[in-house]
């Protein structure tokens, strides 16, 4: 297991942890279809998020989650592939999807936690990303956020030997 893969784990652990701290109830991801995958990567939801106090079908939602170095970086190429992006291939097969990625080295200003949601995108529209805090449907709070991106510093900076 490479590094990257490890911190796409950790990634994906975390935000699983953020929508508990959240009152969220996580289920995995179950498809009878074959997974959305490219290269060797697998692009298909994570989980599965559902709000404790509605336990109905549409306060359901899926989340995918990823580790990139650099978030800003990832979404650029992605909208240069146009029609041939991951973002487009995933949409069209989970409209509501919420994209999340997770990064160790943020643009300035922004989250270690950031996310696109397929849902609220018009068509045509460039993907990008918002900090995860800013999905007010999602009722999560800064602290929350703050609290895991310390996290994400401290292990990360354990993994690669450098001070946190």
């Amino acid at each position: 297991m490479d590094l990257l893969e490890v911190k796409s784990r950790i990634a994906e652990a975390l935000v699983e942890a953020i929508f508990r701290r959240a009152r969220y109830q996580i289920r995995p991801f179950r498809n009878n279809t074959s997974p959305l995958r490219f290269g060797r990567e697998d692009f298909s939801p994570d989980f599965r998020v559902s709000s404790e106090a509605e336990s109905t079908d549409e306060g359901e939602f899926l989340v995918e989650v990823k580790y990139r170095p650099s978030a800003y970086q990832f979404v650029s190429v992605e909208n240069q592939r146009g029609e041939r992006s991951i973002f487009y291939m995933a949409r069209r097969q989970w409209p509501n999807l919420y994209f999340i990625l997770v990064t160790d080295r943020p643009e300035a200003g922004r989250s270690c936690f950031q996310a696109i949601a397929f849902g609220s995108m018009r068509a045509g529209e460039p993907f990008r990303t918002v900090d995860l805090v800013e999905l007010k449907e999602l009722r999560i709070f800064q602290q929350n956020i703050e609290d895991h991106e310390e996290l994400i510093r401290r292990i990360f900076a354990l993994l690669t030997g450098a001070q946190p």
